[in-house]
């Protein structure tokens, strides 16, 4: 028997290659002792052939998601380490965009972007749908005094002294502060609410934005936005997995927003996904 391998701290994150990893990891464990073999590993793992692991690493072997789970068991993964694991071979060997897009949001979402959960006394934030995006704006255009050159940033532009108050107000509710030169920065990259969002405040920032995202039809040319729509007949178990497909969309993009270093833009994400038909309890 080999001494506990339990991993602790193997970055796992850092990796887009699931191939990779499991030749890294490998190799720390087989650091930890010499008599952990590919041959060990296999067996372990389930496998009837001592070379199916050598196999894998090469791309001669796919893994299947049974295998794959066998594997990040018998290399002592941690259980976020094992989900992350699974979640980058479905990545990997994913056969469409859209599967590459569920996967990726998926890890994105595990690696840990830092929030601010704002609770239900400051949702007056929503009351403008300027707030948000003035907040977003100071990432990469952080203000001191000119409100009117920050207000003229956003389309459609907003009034200086509304800029102040707005700035004044995310400030009091201690989501910007001014740094030691006087300009108004982000205390934290994304936010999140608290609860399940039943606030009229969160409703109405909704369809504020859901009304730009109409205006942005003639405001804004076709190349710089994406608008669809979609009418599909589905179950109650297709409907549950749609949204978790969306939620998977969200998090996907919260990822780009996390780890881009060059962003000169402020984008607004809707998605609605809704009945078009009565829905009757099933007798």
């Amino acid at each position: 028997m080999f001494p506990d391998m339990a991993n602790d701290s193997f970055p796992v994150q850092a990796y887009d290659d699931y191939r990779q990893l499991l030749k890294a990891r490998y190799q720390e464990l087989k650091g930890r002792d010499a008599k952990f073999s590919h041959r060990y590993l296999c067996r372990a793992a389930g496998y009837g052939s001592s070379s199916a692991f050598g196999d894998v690493l090469n791309g001669r072997r796919k893994l299947s998601p049974s295998a794959a789970m066998r594997l990040a068991k018998a290399l002592k993964f941690g259980r976020e380490e094992e989900e992350f694991f699974l979640n980058l071979v479905h990545l990997n060997q994913a056969g469409t965009l859209e599967e590459r897009n569920l996967y990726y949001g998926r890890m994105m979402a595990m690696k840990g972007i830092r929030m601010e959960t704002l609770a239900p006394g400051k949702y007056e934030y929503f009351r403008k749908w300027y707030h948000a995006a003035l907040r977003e704006l100071l990432y990469f255009h952080p203000c001191k005094d000119d409100f009117k050159a920050l207000g003229r940033r956003l389309d459609p532009p907003v009034p200086a002294a509304q800029v102040k108050k707005a700035l004044l107000l995310m400030e009091e509710l201690g989501i910007v502060s001014r740094d030691a030169k006087g300009y108004f920065r982000q205390t934290a990259k994304v936010i999140t609410v608290d609860g399940a969002g039943g606030s009229p405040d969160l409703d109405n920032f909704r369809v504020e934005t859901m009304r730009l995202a109409i205006e942005a039809l003639d405001r804004h040319p076709r190349e710089t936005r994406d608008v669809s729509t979609l009418t599909a007949t589905l179950s109650a178990e297709s409907v549950e997995k749609a949204k978790a497909a969306v939620k998977s969309l969200r998090q996907y993009v919260l990822g780009l927003a996390e780890q881009d270093e060059a962003v000169d833009r402020v984008y607004q994400l809707n998605v609605q996904f809704f009945p078009m038909t009565r829905i009757e309890a099933k007798r």
